[in-house]
């Protein structure tokens, strides 16, 4: 009840001052030397995308194809060098966290907390109810398939029929960004971050917590000054995990030991990239951060794209690319952050990071666009 009590007092605060914004406007696209050439090789429309709902809806890439789906059920998988599609099926459900799944298995998750299992060409195996929505694509390990629903469940259910083999509960701040973090699977333990700013890790068999770590402290006195919500990616390198939070800290954990190896305050909705021996951050201002993955020290910041609401940085062959509100694809340079190259989509924007595979780019827009591109560097 707290929870919608302070979003709907939010709501009616910007109401009342709506003739007196105070956001800081996008920043205007600068002119630069392009030195790389972005091809498009192909472009397709897969559905009705989201609009302008801030929900992201994941694609899955796996057998030389990428499944992905709309907001309004409708999923398709289509061929990764061409673009042709190889078949589509429509749910008739509303969907709220994209595609999940391996070779033969797909997951989808929706808005009502149903958790859909579909075999490798789009074929109905079993639908069952989840707790509560789910907004992130479930992940398979094993026989299991992990889920992450916004009441503060992690559970395990089983790949063969759906039911439920465990679940781990944690209670959900009275505030808290919409989304949450992917769960991590790696050596048969998962490690997801909390809405609270914790970083929970798991047995994968039983649900068992093995070690549980404050990524984030609330602090301040207001509900939104206390708010350390953990929603972004995370990576795990070797045995070394990064994590960031909200209003929190960008964080390295030794998974063995569960223990802290280096910290620094930098807030993100996004979460980290790795990429050589770089972290890779888009902050909660729209600023491009380099990190040394070692200690955390500073390698470069890029601020000429601030408030145009940028996904995370992926890295692509000797570049960078975040995509805009505007379906803009801008690609920097890893080692000093100079913009590279850029090129636009549909114009309605993107909200789900870019993906990267066997050197090629693919990129989901707003409006349901799908598109594939290629770099090469300019004589």
């Amino acid at each position: 009840m707290i929870r919608f009590i302070i979003v709907f007092l939010g709501i009616v605060f910007i109401a009342a001052c709506g003739d007196s914004d105070n956001s800081e406007p996008p920043a205007e696209l600068i002119e630069f030397e392009q030195t790389l050439d972005v091809k498009k090789l192909w472009s397709v429309d897969a559905g009705g995308g989201v609009g302008q709902l801030f929900v992201k809806l994941y694609p899955l890439i796996v057998d030389n194809k990428i499944v992905i789906t709309d907001r309004y059920g409708y999923v398709s998988a289509y061929d990764l060098k061409t673009g042709e599609k190889l078949w589509d099926t429509e749910l008739d459900l509303t969907i709220s966290g994209g595609v999940g799944g391996d070779s033969d298995h797909l997951v989808i998750t929706t808005r009502n907390g149903h958790v859909v299992l579909l075999d490798s060409m789009g074929k109905l195996i079993w639908k069952v109810d989840a707790s509560s929505e789910v907004l992130m694509p479930a992940q398979i390990a094993g026989n299991l398939i992990i889920i992450r629903s916004v009441d503060g469940r992690i559970s395990a259910l089983s790949l063969a029929d759906g039911s439920e083999q465990w679940t781990y509960k944690r209670d959900v701040p009275a505030l808290s960004l919409r989304g949450n973090s992917v769960p991590v699977l790696k050596q048969g333990y998962i490690f997801n971050g909390l809405d609270n700013g914790r970083l929970v890790t798991l047995d994968l068999l039983d649900g068992h917590t093995v070690f549980d770590i404050a990524v984030a402290s609330p602090s301040g006195r207001s509900e939104l000054e206390r708010l350390v919500d953990i929603d972004g990616h995370a990576e795990i390198i070797k045995d070394t995990l990064y994590m960031s939070s909200y209003q929190g800290r960008i964080v390295s954990i030794d998974i063995r030991r569960g223990q802290l190896i280096w910290s620094r305050k930098l807030s993100t909705y996004s979460g980290v990239s790795y990429s050589g021996s770089g972290l890779f951050i888009s902050d909660d201002k729209d600023s491009v951060w380099a990190l040394d993955s070692s200690n955390g020290a500073t390698l470069w910041k890029q601020e000429k794209l601030k408030a145009r609401q940028i996904t995370r940085p992926v890295s692509i062959k000797k570049s960078l690319v975040v995509a805009d509100y505007e379906a803009y694809l801008h690609f920097l340079s890893p080692f000093d952050g100079h913009f590279q190259a850029r090129i636009e989509t549909d114009g309605s924007g993107v909200i789900v990071p870019p993906v990267e595979h066997n050197g090629r780019l693919y990129v989901i827009t707003r409006n349901g666009q799908l598109s594939a591109f290629e770099l090469e560097s300019k004589n």
